[in-house]
């Protein structure tokens, strides 16, 4: 059992210093604003991006989702209340 909650800690570091570097974990659905249309992507290589739908140039707007808890998120743009997409 020691080894499984060891290799249980080495994940959440892997996880925690993957989202550092701007890499979807898919631990969660992406998100999409409902109020401004700000919604997330994920590139090819597997980093998190946000753009606008209005925008017609899907460029990475570098803004990001703020986890409230769970179940919400603050849209960085807006500042309305997302929430977290059931799978």
């Amino acid at each position: 059992m020691d080894g499984l909650t060891t290799l249980t800690r080495q994940l959440k570091q892997v996880k925690a210093q993957a989202r550092a570097l701007g890499i979807f974990t898919d631990d969660r659905e992406l998100l999409e604003c409902p109020n401004c249309g700000l919604l997330e992507d994920v590139t090819a290589v597997g980093i998190l991006v946000t753009y606008s739908r209005k925008s017609p140039l899907q460029e990475d707007s570098g803004l990001r989702f703020k986890e409230i808890d769970e179940k919400r998120f603050e849209c960085p743009a807006c500042k309305a209340t997302v929430p977290a997409a059931t799978p």
